[in-house]
């Protein structure tokens, strides 16, 4: 009865890994390494199909971490046929990422259940073991090295007999070539060999042999060369720490891996994913007691923890992803502290009967209907959690954590124009520029390019405005205005403009390409050749900041729109003449931050503070929340959706976060993160892609993707 009721919580814990799992799988987004792996996947899927074993054990691409676990993301593709594409690659990579993920809660499981079943849901774990990383087989057989080595017997002198001792060493050997930053769990194995199993020296060596032996044979990359591909891949490493990718994340503190594993980190970053209540800080927190116990019953566990942290914080790069080599050996520590925990109460009850004293013994019918209050609290609470994750499931998100994305503040967004179904997107944030493109290969990923003022031209980092004129493109920052045509950068400055750069605001392309600038010194426009300087004192403003554009095309002359501290004005390229708006036009106390054309030639101005002003081409007319249903008097960025139908972010004036709006000219809807995808986030700029996707540059949360129709 005893081992049915075993059984029956090990199946238990397995079939919710797999669901929490396959549900990741489904739901993640693409992240940030995802590509390179799937990339190096899809070359060896092609060497393999066509036996060309030359190519496997050469492959130059992504050669810094070995290659077992992208050979068999390749094998997991190569039943698909040659061009499989980009979403079956990754489901079937993922799929295997997530197998792998299951086992290593299975393995945890029969050695503690308990421990098991806190790894089944722990948030981080089952991120990287659900997307196509590297994160999952190391994962696994780092367990199975440890936990084999603890079963080892110190029979006097005989240990080199147990079939546990050469599991582990194997197992030592698959974590060795999936990924070498799993390799400290080499100090708890040492431990357990030294001073518990006083394995012979001669079996530790052998026990090594049989290691580097799996670790060789696993790894194709190493059967040509071995001492020197092996070296120039651990030379990488410590570069790598030294690196553009590594220093720009410099930010981080020292302490960041205690923080990763502390809290839930992918509940934030993907609440659709994970809508349940997240235990990374619980188990955390439990496991900070339970090193008291495991030091008193299995030393080995804390020195796993312990060695681990301590790497994780000496260590310079800080991913999260890194922090798995530790994850099962704090379920252990936890799962120690909650056995001892509830013994320890349950001993004080049996001892002083405080609850027997203390709490009432009520009628069975009030137990009745406290089960059935609490079961519809727990059916009511599911239920909402995925109704609001099936709201989201048109919706994804960019943000610099998981994808290339310089900065999760994206104050620009523009797409290239024309029809091209290939064409591009420009990106502008806090810390430089991207542009991104569709892969033109189904099976292959996106593809990203990121400028910063090190790796560029760029002025400065914060990009605050984007321009795409087809054949250039243009970028405002802080510190003034660079072209990008092809890759030939040029800078302009005050001398070659004729007015202050500093910062520039925003960027707009006429109908006959000319590039119109808004500054804090005033507005010029660039035909390609010259640039044509403009002060805003012409139009009557007190101010020469121009802080957003508008083109009105016209084969005569546009008719150029900008909105400034000082309100709204008009200028008619065709005639030379200004038209500005003091009267009728009330800005508030902030500007005009976002201006909008709309398919009916009607102008909408987003104000900081005044509300929503639409000019009908006679009379002004403005949305306030005294008036209407727009959520906030602060509106940032304007786009129109369809014909007549409008999207507006909206922010607080006063508070972290805003909200997006939608207003077809009678009624109002607001997204908020608790009835759509939308991140809650300050939206700072939207812009549509060639697939009809719709992209949100926020202040805090990088990019909200929504896809209509999905």
């Amino acid at each position: 009865m005893k081992r049915m009721r075993r059984w029956t919580m090990l199946v238990g814990i397995a079939a919710l890994a797999a669901l929490l799992r396959g549900w990741a799988v489904m739901r993640l987004p693409m992240d940030f390494d995802e590509p390179v792996y799937l990339e190096a996947a899809s070359d060896y899927a092609g060497a393999l199909r066509t036996g060309d074993l030359e190519t496997v054990v050469d492959y130059a691409g992504n050669r810094e971490h070995p290659a077992l676990v992208k050979l068999l993301y390749g094998l997991a593709t190569l039943p698909m046929g040659e061009d499989p594409g980009m979403v079956r690659t990754t489901l079937a990579s993922r799929a295997l990422s997530a197998l792998f993920g299951l086992l290593a809660v299975s393995l945890l499981a029969a050695f503690d259940p308990l421990a098991g079943g806190l790894l089944a849901v722990h948030t981080l774990t089952i991120k990287y073991t659900g997307q196509a990383y590297l994160e999952a087989l190391p994962h696994l057989a780092s367990i199975g090295a440890v936990l084999a080595f603890s079963r080892v017997r110190p029979d006097r002198g005989q240990t080199g007999r147990s079939r546990w001792l050469w599991l582990s060493a194997l197992a030592l050997g698959v974590t060795a070539a999936s990924k070498f930053t799993y390799l400290p769990v080499i100090l708890p194995i040492l431990y357990l060999a030294i001073w518990e199993k006083r394995v012979r020296r001669r079996d530790l060596l052998l026990y090594g042999a049989v290691a580097l032996a799996a670790f060789w044979v696993l790894n194709p990359t190493l059967w040509r060369d071995p001492v020197g591909r092996l070296l120039d891949s651990l030379l990488f490493h410590a570069r790598y720490t030294r690196g553009t990718h590594v220093t720009e994340t410099a930010f981080l503190p020292w302490y960041q891996p205690l923080s990763w594993l502390a809290r839930s980190g992918p509940s934030v970053w993907h609440p659709d994913v994970f809508f349940y209540f997240a235990l990374d800080g619980p188990i955390f927190l439990l496991a900070l007691p339970g090193l008291y116990w495991e030091w008193r019953q299995r030393r080995w566990v804390v020195v796993w923890i312990v060695s681990s942290i301590v790497l994780l914080l000496l260590w310079p790069t800080r991913w999260p992803q890194y922090t798995l080599v530790v994850t099962p050996a704090l379920c252990l520590a936890a799962s120690s502290a909650a056995r001892h925990g509830y013994r320890a109460i349950q001993k004080q009850e049996e001892y002083r009967e405080w609850f027997r004293l203390m709490i009432p013994r009520p009628p069975l019918a009030f137990w009745i209907l406290t089960a059935i209050i609490a079961a519809a609290v727990a059916v009511g609470y599911t239920l909402v959690s995925l109704q609001l994750t099936l709201g989201r499931l048109n919706c994804s998100s960019l943000n610099a954590e998981t994808s290339p994305l310089p900065s999760n503040t994206v104050y620009a967004i523009v797409a290239e124009p024309g029809d091209d179904p290939d064409r591009e997107m420009v990106l502008g944030s806090e810390r430089g520029a991207a542009i991104w493109s569709p892969s033109e290969i189904a099976s292959q990923p996106d593809r990203w390019t990121t400028y910063t003022a090190e790796n560029s031209s760029l002025p400065h980092d914060r990009v605050l405005a984007v321009a795409h004129t087809g054949a250039d493109v243009y970028f405002g920052t802080q510190a003034g205005l660079a072209r990008l045509s092809g890759d030939e950068w040029q800078v302009f400055d005050a001398a070659d403009v004729g007015l202050p750069l500093a910062p520039v605001y925003a960027l707009a392309v006429g109908h006959n390409g000319r590039l119109w600038v808004g500054a804090g010194g005033g507005a010029a426009v660039y035909d390609g050749q010259s640039w044509t300087p403009f002060t805003m004192a012409s139009a009557g403003w007190s101010d020469e900041r121009v802080l957003s554009l508008a083109i009105q095309p016209h084969p005569d002359g546009d008719r150029v729109w900008f909105g400034g501290r000082s309100g709204v004005s008009r200028l008619d390229t065709r005639t030379g003449e200004w038209r500005t708006f003091d009267d009728a036009f009330d800005p508030h106390w902030g500007g005009v931050p976002a201006l909008l054309l709309d398919s009916q030639d009607r102008l909408w101005a987003g104000t900081f503070g005044g509300g929503l002003g639409l000019w009908d081409g006679a009379t002004w007319q403005f949305y306030r929340t005294s008036n209407s249903g727009i959520p906030f008097n602060t509106v940032l960025a304007l786009a129109e959706v369809e014909p007549g139908v409008l999207w507006i972010g909206a922010a607080p004036p006063t508070e972290v976060g805003g909200v997006l709006a939608e207003f077809d000219g009678e009624t109002w809807k607001t997204y908020t993160p608790r009835n759509s995808g939308f991140s809650g986030a300050e939206p700072l700029s939207i812009a549509r892609d060639a697939g009809g996707r719709w992209w949100i540059g926020t202040r805090t949360a990088g990019v909200d993707v929504y896809h209509p129709g999905r």
